[in-house]
């Protein structure tokens, strides 16, 4: 699953910040670890210097040479080696006792200058900062080797990379936690833009996202948005104006042509091919005008001009009537038309009310196979009555169910052509419903059946919509 962009945000700014934590800590290690050692080579030249000079002063004991009684003994060893390996003198510790050095480097010291090194030395083999430096005297030269423990200096090195253990992956955490919030915020207008974006549906169009204050890269994304709506707004406009010009002019033509082909369909002398072909034209002229007036009926919806004159309506009647009209049909194909249930008077405008019934009763009639049943059953609660118009036809997949009301939308285009469909009837149904303030939804399984069921409001509720139109 992909992480939302202020998950990503706070992710990267978290690993940048660690690698940079880390690389610090490193650099701030090697730079104590550096600083020490080079106190610690400095402590062994003096050191080195005020033994040798104690030595050239004749004091050949190290156990009371002044520059060596006030070191602590384990941290501090001294020795002087003979050029053969032999140690002469030395600090009475077991490190000092023991040659500090290798024949090898004993061999550069004599050859060359001082050579540094650590090494372990001891019976505990601990780490030590060895000085190794030439010591003349008379005709020949010893090795004077002074070493000092650098348990301090690890142990500093120590805490430091113990502190940044810790403070790393805190650090890490709260930075992480405000780059979360600071992401959040940055982000808050893209939400708020997101939110209202997703409310502007067809219907919506007017509305515009909020442009921030700051002239800054989302103001610039809110203003597009904007002009992108405004350009949806005036090509949706231009659409539904060509719809219903279109269909206004259409009418006429369709009106002529039906009025001459029920002239030619009188003539008595009509040839059976001729009189078969023009009754087929005139199934079509009359679907045609269905669908004319269909798109006239939603572009008036469009446009807020859908007069609707509310009244009481009682359902059983407009049930009853709805039902004498599609009877015919209905048994024509050997279906089992019937209604039952509770009766209810509703708010409704008649005409417009007894079309949404009309149009559902029809399609369950059309996609019921023979020997079927279309039941309507009436119902009603507290505050809404209505009705429910099941079939037993072969159902709607569930991918289908949530656009059924979407305009020119069928589940089944082949079988919605050859019943005489637009992919308007219920894109019509649930604009009138909604216009009277109702609710249309449908439900069904494949090979079960589908039903249709739409409330409206009670005559007597108070939550009554008043009548719209212009």
């Amino acid at each position: 699953m992909s992480l939302p962009i202020r998950g990503r945000l706070t992710l990267w700014y978290v690993g940048l910040l660690a690698v940079i934590l880390v690389l610090v800590g490193a650099f701030l290690i090697v730079l104590l670890q550096r600083g020490l050692m080079a106190g610690v080579d400095q402590n062994l030249d003096d050191h080195a210097n005020e033994v040798a000079i104690d030595l050239r002063g004749g004091d050949r004991s190290f156990e009371t040479t002044t520059s060596l009684r006030a070191l602590s003994r384990g941290a501090f060893a001294a020795q002087l080696e003979a050029g053969d390996g032999r140690v002469l003198l030395s600090t009475d510790d077991p490190t000092g006792r023991q040659p500090m050095i290798t024949p090898q480097v004993r061999g550069e010291v004599l050859r060359r200058e001082p050579v540094r090194l650590t090494s372990r030395l001891g019976p505990e083999r601990a780490r030590f900062r060895v000085l190794a430096v030439r010591f003349p005297h008379g005709g020949g030269a010893d090795v004077l080797v002074v070493a000092r423990s650098l348990v301090d200096v690890d142990e500093s090195v120590r805490r430091l990379r113990l502190l940044l253990i810790v403070a790393v992956p805190v650090a890490a955490a709260v930075a992480g936690a405000g780059g979360w919030l600071l992401a959040r915020k940055a982000l808050l207008p893209v939400a708020r833009m997101t939110r209202k974006a997703e409310l502007i549906s067809a219907d919506r169009l007017q509305e515009r996202v909020a442009v921030p204050r700051a002239r800054d890269e989302l103001g610039r994304l809110a203003s597009t948005l904007n002009d992108m709506l405004d350009r949806i707004e005036r090509g949706v406009q231009e659409q539904q104006r060509l719809v219903a010009d279109a269909s206004h002019e259409l009418r006429t033509p369709l009106a002529v042509m039906r009025s001459e082909i029920d002239v030619w369909l009188r003539a008595p002398a009509l040839p059976q091919q001729a009189r078969e072909a023009l009754e087929s034209v005139g199934e079509e002229v009359e679907r045609m005008s269905r669908i004319l007036d269909n798109l006239l009926t939603l572009a008036r919806i469009d446009e807020g001009r859908l007069d609707l004159l509310c009244a009481p309506q009682g359902l059983d009647e407009l049930v009853g009537e709805v039902l004498s009209k599609l009877r015919p049909i209905a048994e024509s194909k050997g279906i089992t038309l019937r209604a039952d249930g509770e009766d209810a008077e509703v708010l409704a405008d008649a005409p417009r009310f007894e079309l949404v019934i009309v149009n559902l009763v029809d399609n369950a009639i059309k996609y019921t196979g023979p020997g079927g049943e279309v039941r309507v059953r009436l119902w009603h609660d507290h505050h809404e009555g209505g009705i429910t118009v099941s079939d037993t036809g072969p159902g709607i997949s569930e991918e289908a169910l949530p656009h059924l009301f979407d305009r020119f939308y069928r589940a089944d285009a082949a079988r919605s052509r050859a019943a005489g469909g637009s992919g308007l009837g219920l894109a019509i149904c649930k604009e009138i419903v909604t216009a009277h303030g109702g609710r249309l939804w449908a439900s069904s399984k494949l090979g079960e059946g589908s039903s249709f069921s739409l409330a409206m409001p009670l005559a007597g509720d108070a939550r009554q919509v008043a009548p719209t139109g212009g």
